[in-house]
């Protein structure tokens, strides 16, 4: 086959693999409709019998194949290849909290946006319905589930081990930008930057000296003016994360260090920043940061901040302006200079990335602000 033909495989086989899972999730659900109340707690012995897998994990097909099967609509999205088995579960999850008339609204608007995007758009779109529909419902859901929060220990091969933290999200924000500041004023060493992180957490977790200076931990938190002053409930966004409830974005804001953004408000991109105190230069870094949000390269969460600022075409003098710069994240960016990848970049921050195999793929700026209603 041409490379271009084995791309069209790979995604024919996606698709069919999709299928199969929404024909598994079925299954199983006919299964749990027939069995007795009694033996039901039971299923997933029987299944993991069946399967040569464990009872738990039977037992977690079983708990999606009944979460899927709540939502037919969901199910046959994912029956026909049009979303994957990770998007029809999330969009799931997120209708939860909603009535059944404001999900029925919703999962339409979902199952269509998941096609063309990654999941963590997804989830981020998810949430900005919902605090449209329901304004409290963010913030209920965020307690219930600040409420799960927990570390979690678990065995690997090896004589190794992975500890699992579910922080809040912005704990986990900070949290991490501590430890990767620290591991990056450690300097060169023989170790990847994953293990340097890795040693840097024991090190904190056990007291000990880490041999940098820590810096000043940041998480940047957009939200609009008037939620800053309690007038509405619209959601704040943390960069690298998504939207988080408008208290939440409050409390941060109290402590914070603010700055002026100004959004287009057809499309509720960042179009201008605030340059009090600071020189052109600076203030165009904040400018890009603040419209691509997060690394500019397909599907990649880096947040802008910790990203460099890269020029599209060769510095030529003159064309360092917000229409010729993106934020990349170090592996993106060398991924651009020195592979295949190709990027042109056009006036708003759009990115058109063409992949070495002639795919072209196009990342557009996230909204940090509630686009204006069509009239």
């Amino acid at each position: 086959m041409t490379p271009d033909e084995t791309l069209d495989a790979i995604e024919d086989a996606y698709r069919a693999v999709n299928h199969a899972h929404a024909v598994l999730a079925r299954c199983l659900a006919d299964l749990v409709v027939s069995t007795d109340f009694a033996e039901y707690p039971y299923l997933g012995d029987e299944v993991g019998a069946l399967l040569s897998i464990s009872s738990r994990k039977a037992s977690t097909l079983i708990c999606h194949a009944e979460t899927l099967a709540s939502r037919p609509a969901v199910l046959a999205a994912l029956e026909e290849g049009r979303i994957d088995q990770g998007k029809a579960l999330l969009i799931v999850d997120q209708l939860e909290p909603l009535t059944a008339v404001q999900a029925e609204i919703v999962e339409a608007v979902l199952i269509e946006y998941a096609r063309t995007h990654h999941y963590s758009r997804i989830r981020q779109h998810a949430q900005r319905l919902i605090a449209k529909l329901d304004p409290d419902a963010a913030a209920r859901r965020h307690e219930e589930k600040k409420r799960t929060r927990r570390v979690e220990k678990l065995n690997l091969d090896d004589a190794m081990c992975a500890l699992r933290f579910q922080f809040t999200a912005l704990q986990g924000a900070l949290v991490w930008d501590r430890i990767d500041r620290i591991a990056r004023g450690l300097g060169d060493d023989e170790r990847t930057m994953d293990q340097r992180r890795a040693d840097v957490a024991f090190d904190l977790l056990m007291g000990k000296e880490t041999g940098a200076p820590q810096g000043e931990v940041k998480v940047l938190v957009t939200l609009p003016a008037t939620t800053l002053m309690g007038m509405d409930q619209e959601p704040g966004m943390l960069a690298g994360y998504g939207p988080i409830p408008a208290d939440v974005a409050r409390d941060i804001a109290a402590g914070g260090t603010w700055k002026r953004i100004l959004t287009d408000p057809v499309t509720g991109v960042a179009v201008d920043v605030g340059r009090t105190n600071y020189r052109p230069s600076a203030a165009l870094a904040d400018l890009v940061r603040a419209r691509d949000v997060t690394c500019v390269a397909i599907g990649c969460r880096q947040p802008a901040h910790r990203c460099d600022l890269d020029h599209c075409e060769p510095f030529d003098g003159t064309n360092t302006v917000a229409d010729d710069l993106g934020a990349k994240c170090r592996r993106h960016h060398v991924m651009k200079h020195h592979t295949r990848w190709k990027r042109t970049q056009l006036p708003g921050g759009i990115h058109i990335w063409t992949t070495p195999m002639g795919r072209t793929y196009v990342r557009e700026p996230e909204p940090i602000a509630d686009p204006a209603p069509p009239f």
